[in-house]
């Protein structure tokens, strides 16, 4: 699958856009997200505070590093899901390997979008009002907690970027085979382009073309979906899961973030894209129609045909009641990793591609 000629030309419009914002950040001055203050060349930590509402207040850790050269600002945030922990920690990580005098540009990490979540300890909803942080988008200042929270991180963080990076991984009940994605069809000609070009960049080499078309900036729902509404070019990633941070998870963020500085031309040196990437152009979501015990049949990465039983369910005694089979061939994307299951949760994603190569024979 040959995508060096849109690669070629994604990055002369990158470089050519990003260089425009360069030019326009000079002189360089102090940059500052809420209280968070950062002079040129520093890096400096701080909460930036999501105030009390119809329930209590929270806060976002973040990071800038702001560089001692003019350049693009790029937000990698975590943590949208408190239970996501590979990039929440990887993103520790990366913060001491860079030295804000050798940055061009400057770096917004979001440690951990959703503090109640995360503390909480719950998985894809918050602990407060029971709301999904990545659907409430684009938040609303007199809202529930989560969404005062998508508020402020659309107005302090989505708008301030000129690159977004929603970084994730399965929930604590998921495994996941990791990935990156994009929207294809949602954004201006440019933005589409240069999303797909840094998502190439990041180089995980499963890549999801998301259906979505022409949200607008109120309807967005999601937080990559709403950053392109605003123009700003985005992707997502999916390392980790099952509550799991595996230090080949860990180092493959790190590999990705790297490679992307070094792409925007934020560091010196090459970047690592993806040399033979997989782009998965329609995915399906298998939803359990049951209460009961999901028993899962395959592995996630897995090459499956069309009819191939991916799982099932048992009631509370072991009586096998529903049982979950790939409606076209592909790559396993999701499964569910633990045995509770609730009627209309998904279980199983498998994602399909033109090209898939040599498929095993279906699972019996």
């Amino acid at each position: 699958m040959s995508w060096m000629p849109h690669a070629a030309r994604g990055w002369s419009l990158v470089m050519l856009l990003l260089a425009g914002a360069a030019s326009a950040q000079a002189p360089r001055g102090d940059f500052a997200i809420g209280p968070v203050v950062a002079r040129p060349g520093s890096a400096v930590s701080g909460q930036l505070p999501v105030p009390n509402g119809v329930d209590p207040g929270t806060f976002i850790p973040i990071t800038l590093i702001h560089g001692a050269r003019p350049g693009p600002i790029l937000a990698l945030i975590a943590g949208v899901h408190g239970s996501e922990y590979a990039p929440i920690l990887a993103l520790q990580r990366v913060r001491p390997q860079l030295e804000p005098g050798r940055l061009a540009g400057t770096l917004i990490l979001v440690h951990a979008a959703n503090v109640p979540a995360f503390l909480g300890r719950t998985v894809y909803t918050g602990p407060v009002d029971g709301k999904n942080l990545n659907r409430s988008f684009p938040g609303n200042p007199e809202g529930t907690v989560t969404e005062r929270i998508a508020y402020v991180l659309k107005e302090r963080i989505l708008r301030r970027a000129d690159v977004v990076v929603d970084l994730h991984a399965g929930d604590a009940n998921e495994a996941l085979r990791p990935w990156t994605g994009y929207y294809a069809k949602h954004g201006s000609p440019e933005v589409i382009a240069r999303s797909r070009e840094l998502a190439l960049a990041f180089g995980v080499d499963h890549i999801v073309m998301f259906p979505m078309e022409n949200l607008s900036a109120d309807k967005a729902l999601y937080t990559g979906a709403t950053a392109v509404a605003l123009g700003k070019p985005s992707f997502d990633v999916e390392v980790g899961g099952y509550a799991r941070a595996t230090p080949e998870q860990l180092a493959l963020i790190e590999r990705g973030v790297f490679s992307l500085l070094r792409h925007l031309r934020m560091l010196e040196g090459k970047p690592s894209p993806v040399e033979h990437p997989i782009f998965i152009e329609r995915r399906a979501n298998l939803k359990s129609e049951v209460d009961g015990l999901f028993y899962p049949t395959v592995e996630v990465g897995q090459w499956v045909r069309a009819g191939t039983l991916l799982g099932y369910v048992t009631d509370f005694f072991g009586n096998r009641i529903a049982e979950h089979r790939a409606p076209h061939g592909g790559v396993v994307l999701v499964l569910f990793a633990t045995p509770p299951v609730r009627s209309g949760e998904t279980v199983a994603v498998v994602g399909e591609v033109h090209d898939p190569g040599p498929v095993p024979a279906p699972a019996p």
